[in-house]
């Protein structure tokens, strides 16, 4: 069987078993079906429920939260023939969210602010990690000969603690003293402190279950859901085995562009799932959503939003309430099975050739989120990713280590909206990497405000119609609330062709005027976005939050504005264009060759009144372009084997691609 570092296609199947269900665990399971799943479409893994967020083990476990009526022994037959079919077999299990053992253990509980005790969500420095976490985990190793769990309900569902032992704790390792006050609230002295040092227990959590799970079961393999992604933007801290998360079931494609790229950054094992249905329809109760399975072709576009980028990918399919599989959603994933086969060679462990980088910055997401982990409030970064992907730019994603690391090895590095700013070292490094011959971009008001205040020739604010003067944008706050409601204005790159924005600013700085605003289509214009020299380098501000709105109202318009952006700060490695559709863009190398890959970004993933659709048009009349040394022996259209005619001139290879229905690999042999 395969670790998962080796591998490339998964299938995911849950539950959250309770009692509440009535159902008896195992009842409708047949082997023959199983044996189907790993016969039929081959998958490298297989995940199944084993403990959801309620608390219930949905095996018949000794530790004493089992459900209460089974069938034999359901996860024996699991464990039986995935064995025996050579596929290996993974356990969702819900670590820190566990409802059944805070309903026994209350003081378990993660205490509020306000003095509440969570009944959702355990403590990470508590009993719960020993007395049941590890031992159920170990039992599931020992016992069935797991290869390993995706511990689910974890990063995402950890929140500050205001228990005793926890503030106890928090005023001995610091040396501070709060004085009987809890730092509840921002207003609050030592509020950040106090949620960074939370953050520290999780990271402690994490590390204790890990390194005490391979000490006792070496070959054991465990990730934690969402650690060490968008979710928590920082370095790996522990010793798993694979990072992983599952996907919104809204809008997936634009979330996997988003998370893909963040946990790629790791150069790590990874993967991301996708939910094989949306959630919820008009008139639906909330409690009772109503699930539609998506089309596969939906599933396929989202897989190749990840396996371009190097990464694995899994389909989630639920699990019938007594665990059987729901064998009617499972057989067309067939049609995933070999899409995915198909671009294996091409994809997988592939890795990122350094083009353009945008920042999610780890400094600035502890200050903006409301919780201490999750991707809410991140819709800003979001929206850029999909801004630069659908704008053709080859992108990564960066959280401050990486980038600090390597700041020289990247042609282009965008700086999204920033809520509460970035580390003068930081904002340094950056611009002393633009003196030095790099191209920086600033999306937004408070981002190039924040940079202003960094020491760069410019100024942004909101333009006064009487007297054409920039009224300076005053604080963070002011920035961040004026970008979610107010004025409305319009910009053009042109002068012929408008785009609609929200609150518009102004950008005065010794360039070239690269887009402008009005309040009106014959009002008087200002500067909106600007280019201009930073030493041996290029700075380019836009005085708008592009992201944001990109995110809520996507317009061609603001493509055009990021391209022509782009197009004056740097030379990318390849360039795609087509006469009708969206590409994604991404320069992957793998096994010493580049691999093109090429994403139809069209359809309706991000359009809340599409629940599902069977169709995504094609993307027509490519032409790339691939900056080369030499003339390449040839440009092979994978995974068709199609070799295609080359025109090599003034450096660049080109080559023209008829149709590209979902996604295609351009493979380089030099």
């Amino acid at each position: 069987m395969k670790k998962r570092k080796d591998s490339f296609f998964g299938l995911h199947f849950d539950f959250h078993a309770t009692p509440a269900d009535g159902t008896v665990i195992g009842a409708t399971l047949k082997e023959s079906e199983i044996r189907e799943i790993c016969t039929e479409l081959c998958p490298d893994f297989i995940q199944i429920d084993c403990k959801g967020h309620p608390g219930w083990a949905s095996y018949p476990t000794e530790l004493g939260n089992a459900m209460p009526d089974f069938a034999g022994d359901p996860l024996e037959v699991w464990r039986r023939v995935t064995r025996e079919e050579g596929v290996a077999l993974y356990l969702h299990y819900s670590g820190i969210i566990d409802d059944r053992y805070l309903s026994e253990h209350p003081e378990e509980g993660i205490v509020n602010a306000d003095g509440t005790v969570s009944t959702h969500s355990v403590r990470a420095n508590g009993r719960y990690v020993d007395a049941l976490l590890i031992p159920q985990l170990s039992e599931l190793a020992e016992k069935y000969g797991v290869d390993g769990v995706w511990i689910d309900g974890d990063c995402w569902g950890y929140h500050a603690d205001f228990h005793p032992d926890t503030i106890a704790a928090f005023e001995r390792e610091t040396g501070i003293s709060l004085g009987g006050k809890l730092p509840g609230t921002p207003a609050d002295p030592y509020f950040y402190e106090y949620r960074d040092f939370c953050r520290e227990l999780y990271r402690r959590y994490v590390r204790h279950y890990v390194d005490t799970l391979h000490g006792m079961h070496p070959d054991f393999q465990v990730a934690s859901n969402w650690a060490f992604t968008d979710h928590m933007p920082e370095p790996i801290s522990a010793d798993v085995d694979f990072i992983s998360g599952d996907l919104t079931p809204w809008n997936s494609f634009n979330s996997a562009r988003y998370a893909g790229r963040a946990i790629a950054q790791h150069h790590y094992t990874w993967d991301l799932m996708s939910w094989n249905f949306r959630s919820a329809f008009p008139g639906a109760p909330e409690s009772k959503p109503v699930n539609v399975t998506k089309h596969p072709v939906q599933i396929l576009q989202e897989a190749a939003s990840v396996i371009s980028l190097g990464g694995g990918f899994q389909n989630y399919i639920v699990q019938y309430k007594d665990g059987s599989p729901h064998m009617d959603q499972i057989r067309p994933m067939k049609a995933l099975a070999d899409f995915m086969r198909q671009r294996e060679p091409y994809c997988f462990r592939g890795v990122q050739s350094h083009e353009a980088a945008l920042l999610l910055s780890t400094y600035d997401r502890s200050f903006e989120s409301q919780s201490l982990y999750t991707r809410n409030g991140n819709e800003k970064v979001v929206g850029m990713t999909a801004l630069l992907c659908d704008a053709g730019q080859s992108l990564e994603i960066v959280f401050e280590k990486t980038l600090l690391d390597n700041l020289a090895g990247y042609k282009l590095i965008v700086i999204p909206e920033l809520y509460h700013g970035l580390e003068s070292a930081t904002c340094k490094a950056l611009i002393d990497y633009a003196k030095s011959g790099g191209s920086l971009l600033l999306i937004g008001q408070n981002t190039c405000r924040i940079f202003a205040e960094a020491g760069l020739p410019i100024k942004i604010g909101t333009t006064n119609a009487r007297t054409g003067q920039i009224t300076q944008v005053a604080d963070n706050g002011a920035a961040m609330e004026a970008g979610k409601t107010g004025r409305q204005g319009y910009f053009t790159c042109d002068g012929e062709t408008w785009g609609a924005l929200l609150n518009p600013g102004a950008v005065s700085a010794e360039g070239e005027t690269i887009a402008w605003c009005a309040e009106t289509f014959i009002g008087e214009k200002t500067p909106l976005a600007t280019i201009f020299s930073c030493g041996e380098g290029r700075i380019g501000a836009v005085a708008a939050d592009l992201g944001t709105q990109y995110f809520e109202s996507a317009q061609y318009q603001q493509r055009d504005l990021i391209k022509r952006l782009c197009a004056g700060l740097y030379t990318p490695k390849a360039r795609v264009e087509a006469s009708c559709g969206i590409t994604e863009l991404v320069c992957l190398e793998k096994n010493g060759r580049l691999m093109v890959q090429l994403v139809n970004a069209g359809g309706n993933h991000a359009n809340p009144s599409v629940m599902t659709e069977d169709f995504i048009p094609a993307v027509t009349d490519l032409t790339v372009s691939i900056a080369l040394e030499k003339a390449p022996a040839a440009i092979v259209l994978q995974p068709e084997g199609r070799k295609l005619d080359v025109d090599y001139r003034d450096g660049r290879a080109y080559v023209s691609v008829e149709k590209l229905c979902i996604h295609g690999i351009l493979e380089v042999i030099e």
